[in-house]
């Protein structure tokens, strides 16, 4: 059975030993105040104590209700905006600049999830990226280029290795990264929160901010968080809510648009079939623009993710997600059987990368992390938190991505059209 407020996920069904945190009650001053109990925002918090500063985070609902809780688990370098479009964007030195600051938090998190003994295992290294066409050429071309200008390590895999680790007749060579790796993301919430509570920061659950307005107290300066039942003055004030920031700041939440996906685990299967089918336990995508994501569990079981929606709420995400898994593995019909699915929302930026920085003096946003998630989301909190104690202003890196208006209702619907272009391109190409 899943924990109290929570919706029922694998994840929430696996959390182990829970803790849950008080509502706000009464007033508080402190450094720093984040909204929002994710990643994100957590990462932030975290990352101002240990650099001495006193922290609060405002949850709404529980730590990691929403996309963070209920992600692939897939830790790897970089974005959802691809290096090529960054190299055009940025020119090659600002470009490794941000794609470092990714590669150094994927090593954060290791050092986090040992030093603070968090339990968010099992830790398997290696994602392995495949191609749908015969393209091996374009692949080796890819995994030189991203080693010469990001040093990422990449390996090109031919196809008799692919297969040998996917048996499907689906894919071809692929791009792998034994540095990138795979965990339980709810656990790894939990295990930020408890270690934030270590160095006296404080998490505060079903507490939704309702208000932020200026310190309005003679010679006052910062912000005030204000909730139901309580509200926290604060030198700084960090919005970390993703889509769910409703109506609490409407430039954060015109700037972006929320991205459905879908996530389905099976029920335990036997060693042959897994042996006979996805016989790895690296994670695994492909790279078509509707990509399948997947990577087998403990006790036999499978988690397999995908496909896009912007409006849609299929009533069976459990046979769309199995049909999927069908078209890589027919040898799993009839073997594979559903035991949990769910959809999550991200928030995506027309650019596709991160939205963080400061919008005033004091008032800072981190949003956007749709696609690539975990790593740049730890990337947030530190330049956030080294801004905010220390002067550092690496976040400006990140100003060419700033809070445009992402259009709306009509931006969605443009997205839509456009995501149903890519798939039939994907269909094209590939069958």
């Amino acid at each position: 059975m899943s924990y109290s407020g929570y919706i029922d996920t694998y994840y929430a069904d696996t959390l182990g030993r829970e803790k849950t945190y008080p509502t706000l009650t009464g007033q508080l001053n402190v450094d720093v105040c984040v909204v929002g109990g994710g990643f994100a925002g957590l990462n932030t918090a975290l990352s101002l104590a240990e650099r001495g500063k006193r922290v609060v985070v405002l949850e709404s609902k529980r730590i990691g209700w929403g996309s963070s809780g209920r992600n692939a688990g897939f830790v790897a370098k970089g974005y959802a905006a691809d290096e090529d479009y960054l190299l055009k964007k940025l020119g090659l030195e600002k470009a490794r600049q941000i794609i470092t600051l990714t590669q150094n938090a994927r090593g954060l998190i290791r050092k986090r999830i040992d030093g603070y003994n968090i339990d968010c295992g099992p830790v398997i290294a290696g994602v392995m990226t495949a191609s749908w066409r015969d393209n091996d050429a374009e692949l080796k071309d890819y995994v030189k280029k991203s080693n010469d200008n990001f040093n990422t390590g990449f390996e090109f895999w031919p196809r008799d290795k692919v297969r040998e680790h996917c048996k499907t007749d689906k894919y071809y060579g692929a791009v792998y990264s034994d540095a990138d790796y795979q965990f339980h993301p709810l656990r790894y919430v939990h295990g930020l929160a408890a270690a934030l509570e270590s160095k006296t920061g404080r998490v505060f659950e079903n507490s939704p901010v309702l208000k932020i307005v200026k310190n309005g107290t003679k010679n006052g300066s910062g912000w005030v968080a204000e909730t139901k039942n309580g509200s926290v003055r604060c030198e700084h004030i960090v919005l970390a809510g993703s889509v769910y920031i409703d109506d609490l700041d409407k430039k954060l939440k015109n700037a972006s648009f929320p991205v459905q996906t879908y996530i389905m685990v099976t029920k335990p299967m036997d060693d042959a079939a897994l042996a006979g089918s996805i016989n790895t336990r690296h994670a695994i995508s492909d790279m078509r623009f509707c990509s399948d994501y997947y990577r087998r569990l403990d006790g036999g079981r499978v988690l397999w993710g995908g496909r896009v929606a912007l409006w849609s709420k299929p009533k069976d995400i459990a046979g769309m997600m199995l049909d999927d898994m069908h078209k890589v593995y027919p040898q799993l019909k009839g073997v594979a059987e559903p035991e949990y699915s769910w959809a999550g929302l991200l928030a995506y930026a027309p650019h596709k990368m991160p939205q963080l920085g400061q919008i005033e003096p004091g008032y800072w946003y981190a949003t956007g992390f749709g696609g690539h998630g975990i790593s740049p989301t730890t990337v947030a909190g530190e330049v956030i938190a080294s801004a905010i104690a220390g002067g550092d202003d690496t976040y400006k890196a990140f100003e060419p991505f700033g809070l445009g208006y992402a259009g709306g209702k009509m931006g969605r619907y443009v997205a839509q059209l456009v995501y149903w272009w890519w798939r039939a391109r994907d269909h094209i190409s590939v069958g």
